[in-house]
C-alpha cells in the first residue's frame, strides 16, 4: 500500500467533479450499488471481529469505525474515531485521545469506555484476537471518556498500527452478548456512515445511511446496495449495462471493454501498491517443506507470461523480496548479490528437483524412489478470472519441469476458510500490508502466527516460522530508530529470500472502477485522496464519506 494528507474534514466541495466528467442531463439514482465481495448468496453477518471473509463488507469500516485510517495514497495515518497519541514510559504506554460528540446509530454516546471494551473482549474470547494482540499489550484501560490507555507487556512500537485500525464495538451492546466469537451481529449498532440493513436476501442487501452520522452532511448517499456477483465477467456487464456503479474487479482490456464504451463516465484506476500477490505453499506438506522444491517452483514460472496472459500488463513479475513499485525503498543494497529464484530458469528448476530426489519418468512426470508423484492442488476463487488464468500459465509452467498443477476453484467462503485452515497445497492469494515490509515478513515466517493445520489463521495460511526472524521481530518491536529499522527490514529480507517461505508472483494492483453517470467524486489518479479501490479497509471510509449523487 504511496503524497498529501487527506484530513477527515476536508470538504467534498475540494474534490468536487475532478478527475470525473459532467454529464450534460442530472442522472438521479437513489443508491449507489457495490461490488466486493465474489459471492453466490449472501449470510447476514455483522461481526467485526470475526476472521477475514466472514462478515459482510463493509462491516468493517462503512459500519463500524476505527480510531485512525492508513491512507495508502498519502503513506499517513488520518485520525477518526481518535484525535491524537502519544508514547510514554519509553514507548511502553500508548495514550490515546478519543473524539468527544460520537454516537452509536442507536444514540448512545460513543466514548472511550467502548474502546477499551473492544480490546479486552479480544482478551476473554482469544478467538477473536486473530493477531494476537494480547501478546504485547497488557492492559487496556479508559481513563476518562476520551482518554484511553494502552499498556504493553514490551516494547511494541509496530503495535500501534493493529491498535489504530481495530474496528470498534459498542460495549453497551456487545457486553450482553454470551458468545461473542459465534456471534453473526444480524443487526450492526456502529458508529460509521452506513449502519441501517433496509433490506437482506439472499441474492440483493442493502445498508442505508447513519441519519446521525457524526461527521455533518456526510455521507452524501442514501444507500449502498449489494447484489451478488460470483464473477468477474458479471461485473464487467453490470458496469457496462451501468446497473453497477462502483467495483474493486479486474476487467481484462478494461480501455477497450469499459471504457470506451463511455469515455465520459466509465473510469478506472490500477495504480501498483508497492505490495505482492503470491502462490502460496504449504510449508506444513511434506514435499512443499522442502525449500529446494518451493524454489523449483518458483524458477519454473515464467512470470513475463503469467503478466501478460493472466494480468493482461497491468503489473510486472514479482520481486524476489516480495516488495516492488512504491515499496522499492525498502530493497537492502545487498539484494541484487541475492539469489533472484523469481527468474525464469528452467535448467535450475530442473536442477532443484533432481537434488530433492524427485526425477522425471517417461511419462514425463516426476516422482521419487518411493514413486511419489510431484502433483498439487492450486486453488482460486471462482469467477475471480485473473488468478484463475495466471493459475492456468503456472500449471502449464510446471508441467514442463514434470509437476502435475490441477488448478480448483472455490466460491470464495470455502477458499477463505481453506486458505485459513491452511486445507491447500497451492493457493494464490494476497499477503499483509503496511507502511514498510515488516507486516509482510511478519505474516510470512513469525512464530507469533504460526497455528496448526484445521485451527482458522488470519495471517501466515502457510503455515511457516523461523527463529532467527523471530528474533528481528523483537528487535524490530524495539526501536524507533529509522536507521536501525532499515537494517531490520534488510536482515528480514535476506532470510525471507534464503528461505522462500511463499512464492512472489507479481505486483499487486489496486483493481478499481466507477461509472459516473449517476455518482461523482471518487478518487482518481488526478485527484488521489485514497485510492479508488474497495478492497482495502478500512480506507474505504474515505470513498464512502466523499462520493456523491450529481
Amino acid at each position: 500500500m504511496i503524497f498529501t494528507k487527506i484530513p477527515f474534514f476536508t470538504t467534498v466541495s475540494f474534490f468536487l467533479f475532478i478527475g470525473c466528467g459532467k454529464n450534460k442531463e442530472i442522472n438521479k439514482r437513489d443508491g449507489l450499488t457495490v461490488y466486493q465481495e465474489a459471492q453466490i448468496s449472501w449470510v447476514r453477518n455483522f461481526n467485526p471481529l470475526s476472521p477475514a471473509g466472514s462478515a459482510r463488507w463493509p462491516t468493517s469500516g462503512g459500519i463500524y469505525e476505527p480510531l485512525f485510517i492508513y491512507n495508502s495514497m498519502s503513506g499517513e495515518f488520518v485520525p477518526w474515531l481518535a484525535l491524537d497519541y502519544e508514547w510514554e514510559n519509553g514507548n511502553k504506554v500508548l495514550n490515546m485521545s478519543i473524539r468527544k460528540g460520537v454516537k452509536w446509530s442507536d444514540g448512545k454516546l460513543f466514548s472511550a469506555e467502548d474502546v477499551a471494551f473492544t480490546f479486552n473482549i479480544k482478551r476473554k474470547h482469544r478467538a477473536l484476537d486473530t493477531r494476537d494482540s494480547w501478546g504485547y499489550l497488557n492492559e487496556v484501560v479508559a481513563k476518562s471518556d476520551t482518554s484511553v490507555r494502552f499498556e504493553f507487556k514490551r516494547v511494541f512500537v509496530p503495535g500501534f498500527d493493529a491498535i489504530a485500525t481495530q474496528s470498534i464495538i459498542p460495549k453497551h451492546i456487545w457486553n450482553k452478548i454470551e458468545d461473542p466469537v459465534k456471534f453473526a451481529n444480524p443487526n450492526p449498532v456502529g458508529t460509521g456512515p452506513f449502519t441501517e440493513i433496509i433490506r437482506f436476501d439472499n441474492q440483493l442487501w442493502e445498508l442505508g445511511k447513519n441519519s446521525d452520522y457524526w461527521q455533518k452532511g456526510k455521507p452524501h448517499i442514501n444507500k449502498l446496495i449489494f447484489p451478488t456477483f460470483p464473477s468477474n465477467e458479471q461485473v464487467t456487464l453490470a458496469l457496462l449495462s451501468g446497473s453497477l456503479d462502483w467495483a474493486g474487479a479486474f476487467i481484462p482490456a478494461v480501455e477497450r471493454v469499459f471504457v470506451s464504451k463511455n469515455t465520459e463516465n466509465h473510469k478506472y484506476w490500477f495504480p501498483l501498491t508497492g505490495h505482492t500477490t503470491f502462490l502460496h505453499t504449504n510449508t506444513k506438506d511434506p514435499i512443499l517443506n522442502d525449500v529446494r522444491i518451493r524454489k523449483a517452483i518458483s524458477y519454473a514460472i515464467d512470470r513475463e507470461l503469467v503478466v501478460k496472459v493472466g494480468m493482461y500488463d497491468y503489473t510486472e513479475p514479482a520481486h524476489v523480496s516480495g516488495v516492488s513499485g512504491p515499496m522499492s525503498k525498502w530493497h537492502s543494497p545487498h539484494i541484487n548479490q541475492k539469489e533472484d529464484w523469481t527468474i525464469y530458469n528452467l535448467e535450475k528448476a530442473n536442477q532443484l528437483l533432481n537434488d530433492a530426489g524427485f526425477y522425471q519418468k517417461k511419462s514425463g512426470q516426476r516422482s521419487n524412489e518411493s514413486g511419489q508423484a510431484l502433483e498439487f492442488d492450486i486453488i482460486i476463487v471462482s469467477g475471480w478470472s485473473d488468478w484463475i488464468r495466471s493459475a492456468q500459465v503456472v500449471s502449464q509452467n510446471l508441467k514442463k519441469v514434470g509437476i502435475k498443477a490441477n488448478v480448483k476453484t472455490y466460491d470464495f467462503g470455502a477458499w477463505i476458510s481453506r486458505m485459513q485452515k491452511g486445507e491447500f497445497q497451492l493457493a494464490i492469494g494476497w499477503a499483509e500490508k503496511g507502511a514498510t515490509p515488516f507486516p509482510l515478513y511478519k505474516g510470512m515466517m513469525s512464530s507469533e502466527y504460526l497455528q496448526p493445520i484445521g485451527v482458522t489463521a488470519d495471517v501466515n495460511w502457510h503455515r511457516f516460522s523461523l527463529a532467527a526472524a523471530d528474533s528481528l521481530f523483537r528487535k524490530y518491536e524495539r526501536t524507533s530508530d529509522q536507521t536501525e529499522i532499515k537494517e531490520i527490514i534488510y536482515e528480514l529480507q535476506n532470510l525471507f529470500v534464503e528461505h522462500a517461505p511463499s512464492i512472489p508472483l507479481f505486483a499487486e494492483p489496486a483493481w478499481a472502477e466507477c461509472n459516473t453517470k449517476y455518482f461523482t467524486n471518487f478518487p482518481s489518479a488526478e485527484n488521489p485522496y485514497a485510492t479508488l479501490s474497495p478492497n482495502y479497509s478500512p480506507e474505504q471510509l474515505f470513498v464512502l464519506v466523499n462520493v456523491q449523487n450529481r
